[in-house]
């Protein structure tokens, strides 16, 4: 054994947490803790001398910081560990009655007392309000998830903390718009110990696209027809304010299922990286790209490069070490030990992307960033296949592999013809390999606090509230990005040019350029990434419903978001926060002609023509005339229906507004200057609200809380409230209902309490 090669931390926090997690069994150092890994799943070799090869080359691994257990392995993996738990996360099945539905809560249970967490898809419970056999109606879905929510609390696994669920919904099951809805963050804490993820098809974005109706369907049954761009924006609405639900693209996710022929992959685990069927497990762990990037100078960010080689030979090690963990794990229930040793799936994944990203001066979300993750995501496929057909070929492939079958799969056809001529020769020791899994703790503490995940950089320095052990209690601490901590180290300076274009943050990155990173390695991974794409501050609903759609035409599989402005807090928070001052949002460009609507709108003696003007469907600019002799025709009923319109841009400050198939037709000639006033000089700045992103509900409270509200004020307010969509919560004053405190919502021209019922309409 070489044990020549000895572990430094690089700043105490990641100690002190390593040291909280993962030296439970006597360790004193955290070469004990990787020596004892080494060896307790190095003993799933079969002879003593493997057993003595693999320790020492997992142990290499393990200690270089190359490779990363995830935190179950790290934690449990001892020849005397009374928890012999390997593996973060299970799935489970239930069915639609009601001793199967006891029987999973009780699966769950064991799982959660062993320290995994649990993922199952809820589909086929039947909805609330459905007759049951023996009498009486079905509680509904939401009822047995509050059931396993809080059996989720009652067991601590471990005395340390409770499990983590996921549950999933078909987007055609009649309960979809509760379901949806369920949890609203701190507002409501529901569901506290699950997240929540809605599965999409094809067929429902279709519908979307085409603004058709959409069915709500349980068992043939028809409950309610409704537009498929209602339910979407109720999704995009609720994970927008509320952070949840996710997404799982069914549809993709089972195009590639290398296991086609046997099971459907309907569901996940916790976090989102592993899709898979019921029964199985995330056996996971992830290379650190990071110390991969080397120079000869010895300066990390002088003629960086990334070694290739030295990668793929960790990743067949990373390959082999999983397999291992499958036959040196205990199981939580015989039907997960059963699946798992039939099909063996595992996932290697990868962290420190951003953190390799800057040593070698790529800017993440970069064209040259996302040319270089390809070339990892693509050497990171390509050894991992070829380490596993090789295994294969020594141990024997997965019992339920079918070559032929296997090779048709839609991703097994990506790959390089010689590994589809190995695999064909020698099987495959594995059904799936890749993912990528967040790893906040180990990358805090392994990493030493590496980026995680394919995530990029957080904040160069930020204060990370942790648990003290002592109860709830908590405290935080200052903490260094690495490779930003080896930037400074170096002498080089922290407000260079140099230093912003390297080392960009999660704020200050495109959201785009951040999906179309994450679609680069999915395009390489079998499985599924868990990552989250933190919104920039201001971001507004109508630019955040195209991320969604983006995600899923770039062939995402899954897609989660955290708005900083919604109503769940994060753990994380910025050092400099206070410095940032309040965020800014840039306007988009003015085209020159932007389609419009024209309103009549009566208030006592005055009469006025408001002209909202849209781009990209959105609210963009408003212009206001004062017409109290109503001298402009139009044949426009006061208080009625709309004019559609142009707003034609002919210079700068010059605005006409023209009508007609081709706009052709000039009805009002240089509006603003022609009919210039003090209700102008509001119209303006509400157009300017309205470009930077402010939600018509702000704008509408703003308006109402004048006191001398009347005349233009309640006519403008009046025309946007037509454009706030139903469902949408409305800001009042205080934003809250003055009969019970409960949320408002608008609909069908109204302010309405779901909680009591108090209306108001305009």
């Amino acid at each position: 054994m070489n044990t020549a090669q000895r572990w430094t931390w690089q700043q105490p926090i990641s100690e002190e947490i390593f040291r909280q997690k993962y030296c439970l069994h006597g360790e004193k150092s955290a070469e004990e803790v990787f020596l004892a890994v080494a060896r307790e799943i190095a003993s799933a070799e079969a002879t003593e001398e493997l057993r003595e090869k693999w320790t020492d080359l997992f142990y290499g691994e393990l200690v270089s910081g190359r490779l990363q257990p995830a935190g179950r392995i790290l934690a449990n993996a001892r020849p005397e560990s009374p928890v012999k738990n390997y593996n973060n996360c299970f799935t489970i099945d239930i069915e639609d009655d009601l001793e199967s539905i006891y029987e999973s809560l009780r699966e769950d249970a064991v799982i959660s007392k062993m320290g995994g967490g649990v993922g199952f898809d809820a589909s086929k419970l039947r909805p609330k309000g459905t007759p049951l056999s023996g009498g009486g109606e079905s509680s509904g879905v939401l009822s047995f998830l509050r059931i396993f929510d809080q059996s989720a609390k009652t067991i601590m696994t471990g005395g340390q903390r409770r499990s983590a669920h996921i549950a999933l919904l078909d987007i055609s099951h009649p309960e979809i718009e509760a379901f949806i809805t369920a949890k609203r963050g701190d507002e409501n804490k529901e569901l506290t110990q699950f997240n929540i993820s809605v599965k999409v098809t094809d067929a429902f974005i279709e519908a979307v696209r085409k603004d058709a109706d959409w069915d709500l369907v349980f068992r043939g049954r028809v409950f309610k027809t409704m537009k498929a761009r209602e339910l979407w924006d109720l999704l995009a609405k609720n994970a927008f304010t509320h952070n949840e639900p996710g997404i799982f693209n069914a549809d993709t996710v089972e195009r590639f299922n290398n296991g086609w022929w046997a099971f459907k992959m309907d569901r996940v685990n916790p976090c989102g990286e592993l899709v898979m069927p019921a029964y199985s497990l995330c056996c996971l762990s992830s290379i650190n790209l990071a110390a991969f990037v080397s120079s000869p100078s010895g300066d990390p960010f002088e003629g960086a490069a990334f070694d290739f080689e030295a990668f793929a030979r960790t990743a067949a090690t990373g390959i082999r070490f999983l397999d291992d963990v499958l036959d040196a794990t205990a199981y939580p229930l015989e039907k997960i030990r059963t699946f798992s040793r039939q099909w063996r799936r595992i996932g290697l994944g990868f962290t420190g992307l951003a953190d390799a990203l800057a040593m070698l001066g790529h800017s993440y979300g970069s064209p040259e960033s996302l040319e270089f993750a390809e070339r990892v995501a693509r050497a990171l496929r390509d050894a991992s296949y070829s380490a596993s057909s090789d295994l294969a070929a020594e141990k024997g492939s997965f019992p339920a592999f079918d070559a032929e079958k296997f090779l048709q799969g839609n991703f097994p056809k990506t790959l390089p013809e010689e590994i589809r001529e190995k695999i064909r020769r020698q099987g495959m020791r594995n059904v799936q390999l890749n993912t990528v899994a967040p790893t906040g703790t180990t990358s805090l503490s392994v990493g030493q606090n590496c980026s995680s995940g394919i995530e990029p950089i957080f904040a160069r320095s930020f204060r990370r509230t942790i648990r003290t052990g002592v109860g709830d209690e908590t405290r935080t601490e200052e903490v260094y990005d690495w490779a930003w901590k080896l930037w400074l180290d170096s002498g080089r300076e922290a407000d260079s040019e140099e230093a912003r274009r390297r080392f960009v943050t999660t704020v200050e990155i495109d959201p785009y350029r951040s999906i179309d990173m994450q679609a680069v390695f999915q395009k390489y991974v079998d499985h599924s990434i868990s990552k989250t794409l933190n919104l920039p501050p201001a971001t507004a609903f109508e630019e955040y419903k195209k991320l969604f759609m983006y995600a899923y035409e770039k062939g995402l599989k899954g897609f989660t978001t955290f708005n900083p402005e919604g109503s769940m807090k994060g753990i994380l928070e910025y050092t400099d926060k206070k410095e940032q001052g309040l965020s800014r949002r840039v306007a988009p460009n003015r085209p020159e002609v932007l389609e419009a609507e024209i309103w009549r709108v009566g208030g006592g003696k005055r009469s006025y023509l408001v002209i909202p003007g849209f781009l990209e469907g959105s609210l963009y600019e408003l212009f206001v005339i004062d017409d109290p002799e109503r001298r402009i025709g139009l044949g426009i009923e006061e208080n009625g229906k709309p004019l559609k319109a142009r707003v034609r841009k002919v210079e700068s400050g010059r605005y006409d507004l023209v009508i007609g198939a081709d706009g052709d037709e000039v009805i009002l000639e240089d509006v603003t200057r022609n009919f210039d006033s003090p209700d102008a000089s509001l119209a303006r700045l509400v157009s300017m609200s309205l470009r930077h992103g402010t939600p018509l509900q702000f704008i509408v409270s703003q308006l109402q809380k004048d006191t001398n509200f009347a005349d233009v004020e309640r006519a403008i307010a009046r025309v946007l409230k037509a454009y706030i969509r139903d469902g949408e919560e409305v800001v009042t004053s205080d934003g809250k209902c003055p009969e019970c405190g409960e949320s408002l919502t608008f609909r069908d021209g109204c302010v309405t309490c779901v909680s009591c019922g108090y209306s108001k309409c305009s």
